[in-house]
């Protein structure tokens, strides 16, 4: 291996690293911000409403970017793990926020969420589809929620899978120029 290749070699793998850590801070910064979030009065009301319609905006847009960045990315599926990491903790700490508000809120919506994990608890068990019947919408505000988070999870998931997909098959077969670090 030449000075070169090795000097290509060591800044494609600090990049990757780069990568990696911000995958891992986007992850944990989420869900620190969630646990750190003044959810309780009309602060918190107003905070999970924000954060559910910025989740709801904001992930189209984000896969769009993301998806231009695996075109000319150096590392494509970094660059999609990235894209899907922001897009499914945005969509997980915004609903939780919701939830967690509407449970101490209004405690007969949704029985069972007392506690931020629980509202994170809920989020994600709706995220995986999986249900385990603990925690439940009982109210029709809290099933208004849920629906709108099982049609948010399928759009926006399903859509920025797709745009981060469609980028990395375009990308497939053909030399794309990466940029320099």
């Amino acid at each position: 291996m030449s000075i070169g290749e090795r000097v290509d070699h060591e800044r494609r793998v600090r990049r990757a690293l780069h990568r990696l850590l911000e995958i891992a801070g986007v992850a944990l910064g989420s869900l620190l911000a969630y646990f750190v979030l003044p959810l309780s009065g009309r602060l918190g009301e107003v905070l999970a409403a924000g954060l559910v319609l910025v989740a709801a905006v904001a992930l189209v847009p984000l896969a769009i970017r993301r998806a231009r960045e695996v075109l000319v990315a150096d590392q494509p599926m970094l660059v999609a793990a990235q894209s899907l990491t922001s897009a499914l903790t945005l969509m997980i700490v915004a609903f939780s926020a919701a939830y967690y508000v509407l449970g101490t809120k209004y405690p007969s919506q949704v029985p069972g969420v007392h506690t931020k994990i629980d509202g994170l608890y809920f989020s994600v068990t709706i995220l995986s589809t999986v249900g385990f019947g603990d925690i439940t919408a009982t109210g029709q505000g809290a099933r208004v929620l849920v629906t709108v988070n099982m049609i948010v999870n399928l759009v926006l998931v399903a859509l920025s899978v797709r745009v981060v997909s469609w980028a990395l098959s375009e990308r497939e077969g053909k030399e794309v120029t990466a940029p320099k670090a």
